[in-house]
């Protein structure tokens, strides 16, 4: 098989060819790729969202590039996501074997009811009370829920981030990319002769994802040192053996990972310096209305978990505190208010 698309390096009959199915949210694409290994394999990396519109996509997609869905050997999910696993039942229907990061596959087992006192104390923390606060609760059962229908633990082969792992001809090296998802691999592999990075959602050359990395479960705070940390181990790598291509989850195909890499730890920083402003600005506040103030109502959950995460890292650089009063958070500019009567 032939391609001249710029974006599938051919040499040895190897190439990428990338599937694009619409989601809801911005930016309103998710991307998945289809590889023709060394020795004839096809493997695809993430499976689009779930629905049989998005089932009809991909196989509309794939039957372009002359090939079946019967015909694909394996799928290699980046991160348990919805709009990256949702096509996962349709493979296995096909008989495609799945491999997902271990810890992934063990998140999806969580006993949700362990989930929902966990993130009911974190979405306290935050400021949500009443109503809000459980619908936030059930949000997080519904996505366990809906991830274990999609990404069965018990129907997919786990890989660790400390070893490659080969998928037929193919090596993949997965490198561990948490911040936007807790565990999130991003795989690095050699295809037509070329170092090749497939990002997912841990970067992406036009804007930086949201540092989703734990939802609102323990953790959440913690988020953008975990995506820093990520940044830091593809970092790492592009400088031990530069990526000729990166192939991200959303946005265009790039090849200046070094750029990517630059402009998603700017936008790391700024959003910390807008949440360290806010704080000067409304505190003490609360989380949720830190993020209010910068956005009025909340249309998407990324905006919070931005925010829990910032302040997290504030805190520990010590640009701004917290105290607690009946199980909230009230952050402070360090020299600002005392702190509230416990």
């Amino acid at each position: 098989m032939e391609t001249t698309d710029e974006r599938s390096p051919p040499q040895r009959g190897e190439r990428v060819e990338r599937l694009e199915f619409t989601v809801e949210w911005p930016p309103n694409h998710a991307a998945a790729y289809l590889i023709d290994g060394p020795t004839g394999e096809r493997v695809l990396v993430d499976a689009g969202p779930p629905g049989e519109q998005a089932t009809e996509t991909m196989r509309t997609q794939l039957k372009g590039l002359g090939v079946a869905l019967e015909a694909i050997d394996a799928v290699v999910i980046t991160h348990p996501h919805s709009d990256h696993i949702g096509q996962v039942p349709a493979l296995r229907t096909a008989d495609v074997t799945v491999y997902a990061p271990a810890p992934a596959l063990e998140q999806v087992r969580r006993d949700a009811d362990d989930l929902a006192a966990r993130v009911r104390e974190t979405t306290r923390s935050a400021g949500y009370e009443n109503d809000a606060l459980e619908r936030e609760v059930e949000r997080a059962r519904h996505s366990l829920e809906r991830n274990r229908r999609l990404l069965d633990p018990d129907d997919a082969i786990g890989f660790s981030f400390e070893d490659s792992f080969r998928v037929g001809g193919l090596e993949f090296e997965p490198i561990h990319t948490p911040g936007h998802q807790v565990h999130h691999a991003s795989l690095a592999a050699s295809i037509g002769g070329k170092r090749v990075l497939f990002s997912g959602d841990a970067l992406i050359e036009p804007f930086r994802a949201g540092a989703l990395h734990v939802g609102l479960d323990d953790g959440a705070y913690e988020a953008v040192e975990a995506f820093g940390a990520g940044l830091g181990r593809l970092e790492n790598e592009a400088a031990a053996r530069s990526f000729e291509r990166v192939f991200p989850g959303h946005g265009p195909v790039f090849t200046d990972a070094a750029a990517a890499l630059a402009d998603t730890r700017a936008d790391l920083e700024s959003l910390l310096a807008s949440r360290r402003d806010a704080v000067a600005a409304v505190g003490p506040a609360t989380p949720l209305e830190i993020t209010e103030h910068l956005y009025g109502d909340l249309q998407y959950p990324a905006q919070l978990l931005d925010t829990l995460g910032a302040l997290g890292t504030l805190a520990e650089r010590g640009e701004v505190a917290f105290d607690w009063c009946d199980g909230v958070r009230y952050y402070r500019a360090v020299d600002g208010s005392a702190a509230l009567d416990q």
